[in-house]
């Protein structure tokens, strides 16, 4: 089984047609949140087409909320859920649900949510646990989710799937036995950067697009052996 995590894709609709056509083969599709970008024009009309775009997904995706992809509330002045996730259906597998693919369980929790933590093998979040390589930035700053870190060691799962740290100090590191992805998010990118996981094997490379070309590193993880 081969997963794809991507994240941060910040309504940048190019990066969208390559997952589309474009992207390496694989099973299922995860998006650890921000798929819209509050920066920008007429949200309403970017969840109406990135809902259109997941619903039509040849394969599974697992995605969670990140914080771009919150619903303002203008009546109670507030940030509420993104609601507009929730509504969709399979091959949609938003926050709150899960996705079981053979021996994999894969849950999406949102950046709302508390607790955070879910009864599956993996878990797909936006904001990556604090303490961790991928929840800092290249100059140190440690932008993690204490909650989520303090969950993920009470609950062991085999693999955290995040982003929100756009340039992460590592794009894989263990917390515990859990095995933490972050690929990370280079808005200058051809493609959005993107990790691909061999889950029996434990291979996992990630891609970036980068001025001087395409740059691609690989790893071998022992969480998968979990799953055996």
């Amino acid at each position: 089984m081969h997963l794809l995590h991507v994240s941060d894709l910040h309504f940048r609709r190019p990066w969208f047609h390559w997952l589309r056509n474009d992207a390496p083969a694989h099973d299922a599709l995860v998006i650890s949140g921000d798929l819209l970008d509050h920066r920008l024009p007429d949200v309403p009309a970017q969840m109406a087409w990135v809902g259109e775009w997941l619903q039509a997904s040849p394969v599974p995706v697992v995605v969670s909320s990140g914080n771009h992809d919150l619903e303002w509330d203008a009546a109670r002045y507030r940030w509420q859920p993104a609601y507009w996730l929730r509504r969709l259906s399979p091959p949609v597998y938003p926050d709150g649900t899960v996705l079981e693919h053979g021996s994999l369980a894969l849950a999406p929790i949102a950046c709302t949510q508390h607790p955070r933590s879910a009864a599956a093998d993996g878990w797909v979040v936006h904001t990556p646990p604090a303490g961790t390589g991928t929840a800092r930035t290249v100059a140190g700053l440690d932008r993690g989710d204490r909650l989520l870190a303090g969950a993920v060691r009470e609950r062991g799962p085999v693999f955290v799937f995040s982003g929100h740290v756009h340039e992460p100090e590592r794009w894989h590191d263990t917390l515990g036995a859990t095995a933490v992805f972050n690929p990370g998010c280079n808005p200058h990118g051809r493609f959005p950067n993107h990790i691909l996981l061999d889950v029996a094997s434990g291979e996992v490379r990630r891609t970036t697009d980068r001025l001087h070309g395409v740059h691609t590193e690989q790893a071998v993880i022992s969480a998968q052996l979990v799953l055996h």
